[in-house]
């Protein structure tokens, strides 16, 4: 029996806000086997390339290239982006580059991002990381709802930086990435609230060292989550400048793998192996790396 749906909230953006930006987007399988956009609704600062198809991918999956036209995330911003991958379709989802959090005079900026994955379906969502400038405030929420029979590799992912190189750093940050099977029942919950400060004095325990942090949560049924598990922790060994661990999620849902980097090069070679390792292990194929 296939468990009861609960559809992502239509409502993005908030009526009247100036400062709102929002995409949401539908991927649906053809006859044909290949995966096509069946909806979608974009507005600025959000654009969206053709879809693209790679050698090494499962079959049928396309990829797809998300664009902001406004130079980075900027004070008062509401970000509201939407991700469907209707039953059976594969779609690879990513970004052209990072994206730079500017700093803020006053108030902060919201982003929320919302993935809802069918049975059969396969979705990568694998956004280049956060770049927070000196005095960025930031609040971003990421919510995957899954359904059992599916598979969803998720990355969230985050670095400081200091442009004029004269000490600054960011305000603040929290983060929070939700997991739920498809009638809302909690998978895995994960929040992390940072400052700037605490992290350039080095105060976040095992992460003091490290100026950059990455996430991939891999949501799985299909196999054992320990084979899972051992394809990341092999391929993260062989990653210089990182402190990395992956876990099996509860009730073998799929894995969760954190990183901790010295900066933006070694996080994006994590991340890069893990998706790999990931890929291999689910797909028996390696994929091709996406140009940037």
């Amino acid at each position: 029996m296939n468990a009861p749906q609960r559809p992502l909230d239509a409502k993005l953006a908030e009526p009247g806000d100036s400062r709102a930006g929002r995409a949401a987007l539908v991927f649906s399988r053809a006859a044909s086997g290949d995966t096509y956009l069946s909806r979608q609704q974009v507005g600025y600062p959000y654009h969206i390339c053709g879809l693209h198809r790679f050698a090494g991918d499962p079959a049928g999956m396309m990829s797809l290239y998300v664009q902001s036209c406004a130079g980075g995330i900027f004070q008062q911003d509401r970000l509201r982006q939407s991700f469907i991958v209707e039953e059976g379709a594969l779609a690879h989802v990513t970004t052209t580059a990072s994206t730079i959090v500017h700093g803020m005079a006053e108030g902060h900026a919201d982003q929320e991002v919302r993935l809802q994955v069918g049975r059969g379906g396969l979705l990568e969502f694998l956004p280049g990381p956060l770049i927070l400038f000196p005095r960025a405030r930031l609040r971003s929420r990421l919510l995957v709802r899954a359904h059992p029979d599916s598979t969803v590799i998720v990355a969230d992912s985050f670095l400081m930086h200091d442009p004029s190189a004269d000490g600054g750093v960011f305000d603040w940050l929290a983060i929070e990435v939700r997991a739920e099977a498809l009638d809302g029942v909690l998978i895995a919950l994960d929040r992390s609230d940072v400052t700037g400060r605490t992290m350039a004095a080095g105060h976040c325990g095992v992460a003091g060292p490290y100026r950059a942090h990455g996430t991939l949560l891999i949501l799985h049924r299909g196999g054992p989550a320990g084979d899972l598990v051992d394809a990341l922790r092999q391929a993260l060994a062989a990653v210089a400048d990182i402190y990395a661990g992956a876990s099996i999620l509860p009730g073998d849902a799929g894995a969760w793998t954190r990183i901790l980097a010295g900066d933006g090069v070694a996080l994006r070679a994590a991340l890069q192996a893990a998706w790999l390792a990931a890929r291999l292990c689910l797909t028996g194929v390696v994929p091709q790396s996406r140009r940037k």
